[in-house]
């Protein structure tokens, strides 16, 4: 599975690519798209690494920025840019609280400054991934099995999973529930919606087993996270 990679070079420094040892000169951030394993082997980098799946949220949200494909536009195997110091603290510190956050800071910076280049690598990336993504993210909510998912899509169970697994790294089983966990979270800190209601709403069949999941999820019950939020579910019609 192809994955984007972000080193944020600090210093001179060096990461290795599959069995390559490739110099990162610094202070810069690198970009590069690649099945093989990276890893920084020095002091002096920080890397990061995000499937499709989650990059193509981002991306939808910057078509703005992207432009269109450009098919004269070389893709070097790593592309290293400039970036000073303040930029890469900053990054490295939004990575500390909110990977998903520091990705779209990155990537609006290099498209900012690295228009085409940036553009075109992200086209790479997720081409071809658009249509599943899609239909997955529109129904992603919809209290359907993995089953009901690969009938609608034409395709056998297995092969469901196999191409799921294949293009973002998780199982589709895994994938929705975490999405569903996701809304039914922020749904609860942000609503007056009784948690029955939330859990229909996130595709849960029973409060039962909502609660259980969530609680699995994030170590809290969906009523201590109600709590916290200082929301407080609507009272019954007299």
């Amino acid at each position: 599975m192809n994955t984007l990679h972000i080193i944020l070079g600090f210093q001179l420094s060096q990461i290795r690519i599959a069995d390559t040892v490739q110099p990162v000169n610094g202070p810069s951030i690198m970009l590069l798209t690649t099945e093989a394993t990276v890893d920084a082997i020095a002091p002096g980098a920080a890397q990061y690494s995000f499937s499709p799946a989650q990059v193509l949220p981002v991306y939808r949200d910057m078509q703005h920025l992207l432009g269109p494909a450009l098919p004269h536009c070389a893709l070097s195997s790593v592309h290293e840019i400039p970036a000073g110091p303040r930029m890469l603290n900053a990054a490295e510190q939004l990575a500390a609280a909110d990977n998903n956050a520091m990705l779209r800071f990155v990537l609006t910076y290099c498209l900012a400054v690295e228009g085409e280049y940036c553009a075109a690598l992200l086209h790479k990336l997720v081409r071809g991934d658009s249509d599943l993504f899609d239909f997955m993210n529109r129904h992603r909510l919809e209290p359907w099995p993995v089953a009901r998912y690969a009938e609608e899509l034409g395709l056998s169970l297995r092969k469901f999973n196999q191409l799921f697994y294949e293009k973002y790294g998780v199982s589709p089983k895994h994938w929705l529930l975490e999405q569903r966990l996701n809304h039914a979270r922020e749904l609860l800190m942000s609503t007056t919606s009784k948690v029955i209601d939330i859990a229909l709403e996130s595709g849960f069949c029973s409060h039962a087993h909502f609660s259980d999941s969530f609680r699995k999820h994030f170590q809290v019950s969906p009523s201590e996270i109600r709590r916290d939020s200082g929301f407080i579910a609507s009272p019954m019609p007299s």
